[in-house]
This record gives structure tokens, C-alpha cells and sequence, in this order.
């Protein structure tokens, strides 16, 4: 599955409510005027909601029932899948490559399953998370490129920014 530039804005217009019904120029501009610092805050909270649409997808593709809440805030989870012995499970999802953050995520709420990036699920083990397939460098890619193209060098501020904070998404 590839992830395209329809998709980016389609994460955008889910999680920004002033931007749900425009066109993706405007998007893009809305984008180009906000400020280096947060930067990576935007692009996080797209990247979330990016990998919850996409994992829905993939699990439809498969032939599971799968659907995302109204609210990107869900309490507690991210997605519910229809099916198997319980009828619905809800899922909580982490769009990261980092195992400490899913980790302690994990520890928190024991009780929920969670769909990791294929990144985190490698280092964790498949009987503990779900490997979603989908991988953290692809969505945080996508979001770059989409919405965010002036930063994506190596030595760009956004990547600077990660660097210096010490951040692992």
C-alpha cells in the first residue's frame, strides 16, 4: 500500500476542523504560515491520524471490518475491528519508531491491544502488538512531502529540530 498525497490531506481535513472543507492549495498554504517550532507538533498529530486511515484501509483490503471513530480524540483507542469472538475490539495505534514511547503506552493501559509501525513491531515481537505492516518512515514521508517539502532535507529545520530535542517519532 502506498500512501499518497490525498490521503495526507484527507488526515488533515479529519483533524483540523477549520480546514475540513477546503481545497488542499489552502491547505498547503495554511501550512507554509505557521511557525518553525511547531512544526513538529503538526506533523505528528497528521502523521496519527495518517496511520489510523491507512491501517483501516489495509484491514478492509484484507477483507476486516474496520473503522475509525468520528472524533480523532477517541478516549483510549483509535480504530475498532469487527469480527472474531467479541464482535468489536478497539485498538489503539502508535505511529512511531520508538519502543520506549509504545512501551510505556503499553504499561499504562495493559488491557488494550495496540497496532504498532513495522519499525517498533520488529523490536517488540509479534505476541505483544500488532504489526500494522505500515511503516513509521513511510507516514512521516508522506507528511513532509505533502505538507511540509521546504524541511525535508537531512540537515532541514524540521529534521534539525527532531535532533536537538531528542524526539523519537
Amino acid at each position: 500500500m502506498q500512501i499518497v498525497r490525498e490521503d495526507v490531506f484527507e488526515a488533515v481535513r479529519r483533524g483540523y476542523n477549520d480546514l475540513r472543507l477546503v481545497s488542499e492549495e489552502e491547505i498547503t498554504a495554511y501550512f507554509e504560515t505557521i511557525d518553525t517550532a511547531s512544526v513538529l507538533g503538526h506533523s505528528n498529530h497528521i502523521k496519527g491520524i495518517l496511520f489510523e486511515q491507512e491501517y483501516v484501509e489495509a484491514l478492509e483490503l484484507s477483507g476486516i471490518g474496520a473503522s475509525l471513530f468520528e472524533a480523532t480524540n477517541h478516549p483510549g483507542t483509535d480504530i475498532m475491528v469487527f469480527g472474531g469472538v467479541d464482535g468489536v475490539t478497539e485498538i489503539k495505534l502508535k505511529a512511531s519508531d520508538s519502543v520506549s514511547y509504545v512501551t510505556a503506552a503499553m504499561q499504562d493501559d495493559p488491557e488494550t491491544a495496540f497496532a504498532v509501525t513495522s519499525e517498533v513491531a520488529s523490536l517488540i515481537g509479534a505476541d505483544l502488538v500488532i504489526n500494522t505492516g505500515i511503516e513509521n518512515a513511510a507516514l512521516e514521508a508522506a507528511v513532509e512531502e505533502t505538507l511540509f517539502a521546504e524541511v525535508i532535507s537531512p540537515i532541514g529545520a524540521f529534521s534539525l529540530f527532531q535532533l536537538l530535542l531528542g524526539l523519537p517519532f
